[in-house]
């Protein structure tokens, strides 16, 4: 039997879709068209309603399972297989075709409202589904009711009112037991084959006991209880069949003659008899629907409720960090939950166990009242939280960070409490502070002793000053021929001690002025300043020394003034050092050239050299304090390291800026870069020009 069935059901799925979509629909047709003729056929005696109509169930899941345009095709199906239904049973043709047409709108009018209301296979999952299934089902029973009434008040003689109210009551009955089996249903909890084989043997004898032919008592509440117990112990799918099963008993053994109902309808009017039965069926469904929804989403509660306790279990347990669960006794806070985190950090390790911490008084866990050991409050008395570092009582890492706070907003009871081990980062700390004061004392004693060396380099520049000054003096007397004629011999050596005295006083001046800037005296004199005048004056101061060193001077200036604002004398000192730097670091032959352009707001002189040029890993550091590069240590060049230097102050003082490029085919160009302007009086006659000021 196995074999047959799993290669019937091997078959069915190796059909084409087409194929085993048409068979399917066919199939159900044929069950609706006997399940229609087989309830007109079991109507009680001299009713022309029958008291039952599972079809109308089946039809509306049908609907349901059909997609697109498939859906209509069903319906006009449904309404051709009623309205043969309808003829077997001997009704005429015109009663036959209303009911049919009435039948096929329940089905559509009950499925369209369960579709718009959501997934209908989610109906009974919850008592909003459910809500939304009578709603649904009372609606078409209405739509079926009006139908009949319609099509007996035209059709044939006979109470319209009474057709209508019979109709909509058989059919509601119907859809409330047949439908809910071809919805999703939930799983349930197995039970043990014992209470499943008392329970569904109690489904089945009590109603047919009740309705049994030989029984007259009105006991048709009864079957209500073995479907209580298979709503509250069993499965939705067997819920539900067991309440088609008590459906199909109930009308069955009602319809020859049995029970307190079939006993009636002897004596009294049918159609009494069928709406008794069809206030059994809406009760049944009524009664054990409800109860098996409430008790499924009671399930998915507490599956719910199971998940999410075991997921915080595990990330409460796994947690990186110390994690706690603290209640309120009074106004203490007391340990009520600890994962091993916690555990290690508030007992250092030292053996006591979990058992050990719950229960205990959290305050006791750390010195000094680190933190509050009850109920943080606000003003108003309602629980806060509290963020701050405490010390452990116990164990080598004392320090932690402890983050305190109701587990709910405004919670009196609950608090949790979150530990991070900072011990490490407070001893970083300690060692980046006592680093900190010790660099502090350092910089400080490296402050006073730059103070003391500049204050050293100034004293000792000034004294030498006036002998430099006195021995230039005398020296240019001797040249003058005022103490005496000199022969050629001796005015050389007189010239050659001015030329080195007057070296000697500029390197003197240089280093009084990088101190001014260290000092922040450096001051200017502004003014108008020609820059043409300054290039020619610094050659000419510098031409002696570039013939005695065989370098040829140019100048490239533009046409007309270059006027900027600034201390003409620092200016031409900036640009002697930068000429007298070029002159000393090229060779005999070689050329030095002084070069002026104009920008629209800046103005840049530039001097080029052919000579030995800068290491380009050492260019950056050019014009820092008293660096010399490795070209002029090896090339044994005089020089103290500060004429760069003070070039970059004067040209910072006059808001510009100095660069360094190598030059092509060997050699340097140095530049400093200015600000156009005029004094401030001029500004206001020629605002085009003091745009770049």
């Amino acid at each position: 039997m196995a074999v047959g069935t799993a290669g019937v059901e091997g078959w069915y799925r190796g059909l084409p879709p087409r194929a085993r979509y048409a068979l399917t629909a066919g199939g159900a047709l044929v069950l609706v068209l006997v399940l229609m003729t087989t309830s007109v056929a079991l109507a009680p005696a001299g009713s022309r309603v029958a008291a039952w109509w599972p079809a109308a169930g089946l039809s509306v899941a049908l609907v349901l399972w059909a997609r697109s345009w498939w859906r209509w095709v069903v319906v006009a199906l449904l309404t051709l297989v009623s309205l043969a239904a309808n003829v077997l049973g001997g009704r005429p043709l015109p009663v036959a075709s209303g009911f049919a047409l009435a039948n096929s709108a329940e089905a559509v009018t009950v499925a369209l409202l369960l579709l718009r209301s959501g997934d209908p296979r989610r109906a009974l999952a919850s008592m909003v589904g459910l809500f939304h299934l009578v709603r649904a089902v009372a609606a078409g029973a209405l739509v079926i009711g009006v139908g009949a009434g319609l099509a007996v008040a035209l059709t044939e003689t006979g109470d319209p009112l009474a057709a209508g109210r019979a109709a909509a009551a058989s059919h509601g009955a119907a859809v409330l037991i047949v439908l809910p089996w071809f919805l999703g249903v939930a799983e349930g909890a197995r039970r043990s084959r014992l209470e499943r084989v008392a329970q569904w043997s109690a489904v089945l004898l009590v109603p047919a006991l009740v309705f049994a032919p030989f029984q007259s008592l009105p006991l048709a509440f009864v079957p209500f209880v073995p479907l209580m117990w298979g709503a509250v112990r069993m499965d939705q799918r067997t819920v539900f069949v067991q309440l088609l099963a008590t459906g199909l008993l109930a009308t069955l053994l009602t319809a020859s003659g049995g029970g307190a109902f079939g006993h009636l309808g002897q004596s009294g009017s049918p159609e009494v008899v069928t709406a008794l039965v069809q206030a059994f069926l809406v009760c049944s469904a009524l009664l054990v629907l409800p109860l098996s929804v409430a008790v499924v989403q009671r399930q998915e509660t507490l599956t719910a409720l199971t998940r999410s306790e075991a997921l915080y279990r595990h990330a409460f347990n796994s947690a990186l960090l110390g994690m706690l669960l603290l209640r309120r006794h009074g106004e203490v806070l007391v340990v009520e939950e600890v994962n091993g985190v916690a555990l290690r950090l508030l007992t250092g390790g030292d053996g006591r166990g979990e058992d050990d911490v719950v229960g205990s008084r959290w305050g006791d866990f750390f010195l000094g009242g680190g933190v509050p050991a009850d109920a943080c409050r606000d003003e108003a008395g309602d629980a806060r939280s509290w963020h701050g570092e405490a010390r452990v009582a116990a164990g080598p890492r004392p320090w932690v960070q402890v983050s305190l706070s109701p587990l709910v907003e405004n919670s009196e009871d609950l608090f949790t409490a979150q530990l991070v081990d900072v011990t490490g980062r407070r001893e970083a700390e300690d060692h980046l502070r006592a680093a900190l004061d010790a660099e502090r004392v350092a910089n400080e004693q490296l402050t006073e002793l730059d103070r003391a060396k500049s204050d050293f380099v100034t004293n000792i520049s000034h004294e030498l000053r006036t002998p430099i000054t006195s021995v230039i003096g005398y020296a240019e007397m001797l040249a003058s021929g005022e103490a005496g004629d000199l022969d050629r011999m001796q005015l050389s050596m007189v010239e050659k001690v001015q030329r080195n005295a007057t070296r000697l006083l500029a390197l003197i001046e240089d280093v009084l002025a990088v101190s001014r800037v260290d000092a922040g005296s450096f001051t200017l004199t502004l003014e108008e300043v020609n820059l043409r005048a300054v290039v020619w004056q610094a050659c000419e101061v510098l031409d002696t020394q570039a013939r005695d060193a065989g370098v040829t001077v140019r100048v490239a200036l533009p046409q007309g003034a270059v006027q900027v604002v600034g201390d003409k004398a620092q200016l031409e000192r900036a640009l002697i050092n930068l000429v007298s730097n070029a002159v000393k670091f090229t060779p005999a032959g070689g050329e030095v050239t002084v070069r002026v352009r104009r920008a629209s707001d800046s103005v840049t002189i530039a001097v080029e050299d052919t000579g030995m040029g800068v290491p380009e890993d050492e260019a950056h550091r050019l014009f820092e304090r008293f660096f010399r590069s490795s070209t002029a240590q090896v090339n044994a060049v005089q020089g103290t390291g500060i004429g760069l230097t003070l070039v970059a102050s004067i040209a910072h003082a006059h808001h510009g800026e100095v660069g360094y490029e190598p030059r092509p085919g060997g050699g340097s160009v140095f530049s400093i870069t200015l600000p156009h302007g005029t004094l401030p009086q001029q500004r206001e006659a020629e605002p085009a020009v003091t745009a770049g000021w």
